[in-house]
């Protein structure tokens, strides 16, 4: 049986969705390497041996790539929390461990991103600060609201405050500061350092 063709529309749409991707990709780089300030749309634009005008084609301005670049890891990080999450026939201690594990691992894996976020996130626009802070709150709220009912259940302390859900986030997202690729410590063994370090914020027996 012959699979039916990918509509044109389809096609487009992921054309524009990597076209889109790479201009974040490179410029991820070049901000991290140079600074957001001291690096030029004409500099990203001759990284991927374009024109300038071919950038305006989808993204308004620097400030617009930025802010993609910023929600790239609060995105994924989400996508993740939401396929943990329903798997409800897991303990609320298994699921907090996976969402930090993995989390933790995007953090490594887009440590660019993340540096450039927390470096240069005074840049942002104020919607786009304000949109970014709504989606981390809501990753801290959904982490929240899993220990509360890991409290319940008798799987965390009872004296466990759900705020710990945002020392939990905070730990995760400042992974680049203290973690480097050619570190004495492997990718594997922080992600796994940082888990039983929630599970004890948690209070997980």
């Amino acid at each position: 049986m012959t699979r039916p063709a990918a509509s044109s529309g389809s096609l487009k749409s992921e054309f524009i969705a990597f076209k889109t991707n790479r201009i974040v990709e490179v410029a991820s780089h070049l901000f991290y390497e140079r600074g957001y300030s001291s690096c030029t749309l004409d500099n990203v634009a001759n990284q991927l041996s374009v024109t300038k005008p071919f950038l305006y084609s989808y993204f308004k301005n620097k400030e617009a790539i930025l802010a993609a670049i910023c929600e790239v890891g609060i995105s994924e990080a989400l996508a993740v929390l939401e396929i943990v999450l329903a798997d409800t026939h897991a303990s609320h201690r298994a699921r907090l461990a996976e969402v930090v594990r993995k989390v933790g691992q995007i953090v490594i894996d887009r440590q660019e991103y993340v540096v450039v976020y927390l470096r240069e996130m005074k840049h942002l626009s104020a919607d786009d600060s304000k949109r970014l802070l709504r989606l981390r709150h809501s990753f801290d709220h959904q982490i929240g609201e899993m220990i509360r009912e890991g409290v319940a259940s008798g799987e965390f302390r009872e004296d466990i405050d759900p705020f710990v859900a945002v020392w939990i986030g905070g730990l995760i997202s400042w992974i680049p500061t203290w973690y480097s690729p050619n570190g004495q410590r492997s990718a594997e063994e922080v992600v796994e350092y940082l888990v039983q370090a929630a599970l004890r914020l948690a209070g997980a027996e």
